[in-house]
C-alpha cells in the first residue's frame, strides 16, 4: 500500500503545470510573457530541495531555456525595432525620390511648353 507521503501532491505541481501551459504558447506570446515566465521558473527553483528526479531534470532544462529566453528577448526586440525604423526610412526616401522625380517632369513640361512658345513666336 502507498504512504501517505506518496500520495500527497508535489508542491511544486502547480509551478510546473503553469510552466508547462506556457511553453504551449507561440514564441511571440511567451516573449512578451518572459518576465511571467521566469517568475514561475523561480517558484519551481524554490522548490529544488523537494523535486522528484523527473521534476529536477524538468527544472533543469527549463532553466536553461529560461536564461537563453531572457537573454535572447531583449535582444530580438531591439532587432525588430531596427528593422521597423529602417522600413520606415526606406519608405520615407522612397516618397522624397518620388516627389523629386514629379518635380523634375513638372519642370521638364515647364521647359517644353517654354520652348514650344519660343519656337511658335520666332517661327
Amino acid at each position: 500500500m502507498d504512504s501517505p507521503a506518496s500520495c500527497v501532491e508535489s508542491p511544486a505541481i502547480p509551478a510546473i503545470k503553469q510552466i508547462r501551459r506556457m511553453l504551449h504558447f507561440s514564441t511571440e506570446d511567451l516573449m512578451e510573457q518572459v518576465n511571467d515566465f521566469t517568475v514561475f521558473v523561480e517558484e519551481l527553483k524554490d522548490y529544488t530541495w523537494r523535486l522528484t528526479n523527473k521534476e529536477s531534470l524538468f527544472l533543469e532544462c527549463v532553466l536553461r531555456f529560461q536564461k537563453e529566453l531572457a537573454a535572447d528577448v531583449p535582444f530580438i526586440h531591439l532587432v525588430e525595432e531596427a528593422e521597423y525604423c529602417h522600413k520606415e526610412v526606406v519608405a520615407a526616401v522612397f516618397n522624397q525620390t518620388w516627389l523629386v522625380k514629379e518635380g523634375m517632369r513638372v519642370q521638364e513640361e515647364i521647359l517644353a511648353i517654354s520652348f514650344n512658345e519660343e519656337e511658335k513666336i520666332d517661327g
